[in-house]
């Protein structure tokens, strides 16, 4: 008997060795990462259906996705080098041990900006490079890996805030009228140097700063990062990359053909834009109470068919939201369908459709749908209290080829969207009761506390039609050139709109 356990705590032991010692990849890449692109690239050009469209990725899964891909298979030199750059990026060392490793990396940039309008065009909304793109002028990143499968990461930059914003509380950030943003025909990301003065540098890091723990197939996160859901370029219908940070729980299982994920992330309750100046009871509006819960909650599964040339996927959400902070966890299932729990009066659910098809070598076609509001055994439109339809459509081509001693690439996205898409009934004071849209608000210090509002789903909104091309060029660890147009038609319905019944 003695012998049997000293044989099982042998083996317990050696495997326990074994896992103490092996490969950490529990690395989460940021958004801005180009491995995304180059990933990309190399599976349109191996023939395949675009690889996992939600990030952000862990390194496990950078790596699950360049093993689809067969070496031998490839046919020209700009494919193998893609390939052999890839893997030696996800191959780099890190100072440490076998039980702890870390990082520490300081990134130092200069930008200059030029703008000859300074009439007409004098917000963050006439630039396509904005605060979301601009780089810091210091980014000073420390992570770790403390244990096998855990890894943290923490950044601090030194940069320019978003400037001085007017009509408080209220406008999008796009339409804030900026002293950093067309003010000046010439600036610069360097601080304290004009039109950016003392009071523009950003107190509001960091933005990226969380834990991460998982193995091999599956990964969670929890702290503050970007989330994007979907193959747009302009923006996603369902998750965007166009909020500063967002504050979320993650967790994803990937593999060959099916991938699952389950994101909760927290904003602010709209009743912080109720309080009137009388109650202000500190500087910047800090002490205003934070009182509410708006959470956003939603699951994804992909799919990859056989033949391994089309990508569907399929998302739900649910905004949640009480004015109490309270949250019924009755509703709060990962595998639940959120549209049938009938809690109007504190969610509104939005459902996605995707799917991308690569039919020649280079070449794909990607689709989205989503529903946020169907008249479906109510009262038809445009009947009296009837509820208005909110739907929203984005489709294009993109391409990649091999040219010269790089790749050219190109893409063509469309986009429309009904009026009154992510949006819901106003405040009603005689009630309180504040209707749930997917408009939500980041708060951020900007000379003074400033209520900072964006829409979780497309970045502009309902009520537009739009379009974006965009033309490219890049070689491998040299350069990369993009010509880039967007052109959007836009309707009178906004964040501030109110969502209505027809009268």
């Amino acid at each position: 008997m003695l012998r049997k356990m000293l044989s099982c705590l042998s083996i317990i032991l050696v495997c326990s060795t074994t896992l103490l010692f092996s490969q950490n990849l529990q690395k989460i890449h940021p958004l801005s990462d180009p491995l995304y692109r180059q990933v990309t690239h190399l599976y349109l050009l191996s023939s395949k259906a675009l690889p996992s469209t939600s990030g952000p990725y862990s390194q496990d899964e950078l790596l699950s996705m360049l093993e689809r891909i067969d070496y031998e298979m490839l046919k020209t030199q700009h494919e193998r080098d893609l390939y052999n750059h890839i893997s030696d990026e996800l191959s780099l060392p890190v100072k440490g041990d076998a039980t702890f490793s870390y990082s520490l990396h300081l990134d130092l940039n200069t930008e200059l900006y030029a703008h000859t309008n300074t009439t007409d065009f004098i917000s963050e909304r006439d630039w396509a490079y904005g605060f979301d793109k601009r780089k810091p002028l210091a980014r000073l990143s420390f992570e770790t890996w403390p244990l096998d499968y855990f890894y943290s990461y923490f950044e601090l930059t030194l940069m320019n805030n978003f400037g001085d914003l007017e009509n408080k509380g209220r406008s999008l950030p796009s339409e804030q009228p900026n002293s950093l943003y067309g003010r000046s025909k010439l600036g610069t990301n360097i601080i304290m140097i004009p039109p950016n003065a003392v009071e523009t540098i950003d107190l509001n890091f960091p933005y990226r700063s969380f834990v991460s723990f998982g193995s091999h197939n599956w990964s969670a996160q929890i702290g503050r990062d970007k989330l994007s859901w979907g193959t747009g370029k302009s923006g996603n219908l369902m998750i965007s990359n166009n909020m500063p940070y967002q504050q979320f729980g993650r967790f994803t299982t990937y593999h060959d053909t099916f991938k699952y994920t389950l994101v909760s992330s927290f904003f602010t309750h709209p009743i912080i834009n109720e309080y009137d100046g009388d109650d202000t009871i500190g500087a910047n509006n800090q002490d205003l109470l934070g009182d509410g819960i708006k959470m956003f909650l939603a699951h994804r599964v992909e799919f990859r068919l056989p033949g391994d040339r089309i990508g569907l996927a399929v998302s739900e959400a649910m905004m949640y939201q009480s004015v109490t902070g309270s949250i019924d966890l009755r509703f709060l299932n990962p595998v639940g369908f959120y549209h049938n729990n009938y809690i109007r009066g504190n969610s509104n659910s939005l459902l996605a459709f995707e799917l991308d098809y690569t039919p020649i070598r280079g070449f794909n076609v990607y689709a989205q749908m989503a529903i946020d509001e169907i008249t479906f055994a109510e009262v038809a439109a445009p009947a009296a209290n009837a509820k208005p339809d909110a739907f929203a459509y984005l489709a294009g081509i993109q391409g990649v080829a091999g040219v010269g001693k790089g790749l050219f690439t190109f893409s063509l996205e469309g986009i429309y969207a009904d009026p009154f898409m992510y949006l819901r009934e106003p405040f009603h004071r005689e009630t309180g009761q504040f209707g749930v849209g997917y408009d939500v608000i980041v708060r951020v210090l900007s000379n003074s506390m400033e209520n900072l509002r964006y829409f979780q789903g497309y970045p502009h909104g309902g009520d537009l039609m739009a379009l974006d091309l965009r033309l490219g060029y890049e070689t491998i660890k040299k350069g990369r050139m993009q010509l880039g147009a967007f052109f959007m038609a836009h309707g009178i319905i906004d964040a501030d709109s109110l969502w209505a019944l027809y009268t």
